[in-house]
């Protein structure tokens, strides 16, 4: 019985300095306007992504844009069936918002709902002419996303404690596409062949996931 007493004992302890932490780290978060520039889009695909987050002590709102995306040869992140039938994909514009909860000062996890442009064309070639475009749709995205925050000048008295820097890992899965019965047959006049394209998903290599690296501001109030 005592060496009962002891171990209920040290579980309590331990629960509740885990329960004080946790809720001294959330007391500790501030209301926080960010504005980040993502790395990802300009260096591998590009174009431009900026995101805006607001963060209160529990919560975050985020809305984030990329724009003018580009998927081809030349930059070797076509893959499957878009590289096999010799094809491109540009994306306006991949937009929409998120809500999160803030697990700590440093992590939080959210709910994104999205909406994609895509513009499928023939490789290597020019995506204004229409003889070029094989077709365009939009999808719809409903995901999770995993988010670390990072200040790494937060202990500075200037303008550098407020520099700030966000990576993410996100899962976000297609619910709906414009493109009917989610795929496109048509005539390829580089295989010269009939070929069939499926709608894209928004992840790498055309997967369900997305990583990405994102810097900027943020200012507390």
């Amino acid at each position: 019985m005592e060496k009962a007493l002891k171990s209920i004992l040290s579980i309590t302890i331990v629960l509740n300095f885990g329960i004080n932490t946790y809720s001294q780290s959330i007391e500790q978060n501030k209301n926080e306007l960010v504005i980040l520039a993502g790395t990802i889009q300009p260096f591998l695909l590009q174009g431009g992504n900026f995101e805006v987050d607001f963060y209160t002590s529990k919560m975050v709102f985020n809305y984030s844009h990329g724009f003018s995306l580009d998927m081809n040869s030349e930059k070797g992140t076509t893959v499957g069936e878009v590289k096999e039938q010799s094809l491109a994909i540009h994306l306006p514009y991949s937009t929409g918002f998120g809500i999160g909860y803030r697990l700590n000062k440093y992590f939080d996890v959210r709910i994104e709902t999205k909406m994609h442009k895509f513009n499928i064309y023939y490789d290597s070639t020019d995506r204004k002419k229409s003889l070029n475009q094989i077709t365009d749709y939009r999808t719809i995205t409903v995901g999770l996303g995993g988010y670390f925050r990072w200040k790494p000048f937060e202990k500075n008295e200037n303008w550098t404690k407020g520099i700030f820097t966000s990576t993410s890992l996100r899962f976000w899965p297609k619910v709906s596409s414009s493109l009917k019965n989610g795929e496109v047959n048509y005539y390829n006049r580089i295989t010269l062949k009939n070929e069939t394209h499926k709608t894209a998903n928004i992840g790498i290599a055309n997967s369900l996931i997305i990583f990405n690296f994102s810097i900027g501001y943020s200012v507390q109030f």
